[in-house]
């Protein structure tokens, strides 16, 4: 299965490629879904502050991501779920890809999953539904934290349940 979306954000290249690939294990401060990401091992690519990020998904648990393509200098980030998805998720590789057009920053996220036996035939179908909407938000958190520098109306949200819950 294979999810692509696109989104136009008013900022260049070089501060979208900031937040994503330089602050790459501090997701969790802007995208909804996320309670905590962490970075972990040494990094195989140049300009990468690790090669693994854990994150703590909230009603999920935990996923462990590799990164499998780091170029800032042509602003493309790959990472493949490692662990923590469902045993008939086989591979989940992410794919972001930052252009600058004009003075704005066209991003380009491209999802591809494996699954297999008869769940994965069963729930791939509606696991790409959910996949869907997640990501749409994700852009659009991802665009609201680089051109304003603040979390979206549903991070804040999320935010503040986090918050009550420790408190």
């Amino acid at each position: 299965m294979e999810i692509i979306k696109e989104i136009t954000i008013n900022k260049p290249v070089t501060e979208a490629w900031d937040v994503l690939g330089n602050q790459f294990t501090e997701a969790h401060k802007w995208a909804r879904g996320l309670d905590h990401s962490v970075g972990s091992g040494k990094p195989k690519f140049k300009g990468a502050s690790c090669n693994n990020r854990t994150c703590e998904v909230p009603g999920f648990g935990t996923i462990e991501e590799e990164i499998k393509k780091f170029d800032a200098q042509n602003h493309v980030l790959a990472y493949e779920v490692v662990k923590g998805f469902p045993g008939f998720i086989t591979s989940a590789i992410n794919t972001w890809s930052l252009h600058q057009v004009g003075h704005q920053t066209k991003v380009r996220m491209h999802m591809k999953m494996q699954t297999n036996g008869f769940k994965g035939a069963i729930m791939g179908p509606l696991m790409k539904m959910k996949l869907n909407k997640t990501v749409e938000g994700v852009l659009q958190d991802f665009k609201i934290f680089v051109e304003t520098g603040r979390v979206s109306q549903q991070k804040e949200k999320e935010l503040a349940k986090l918050l009550k819950e420790v408190a």
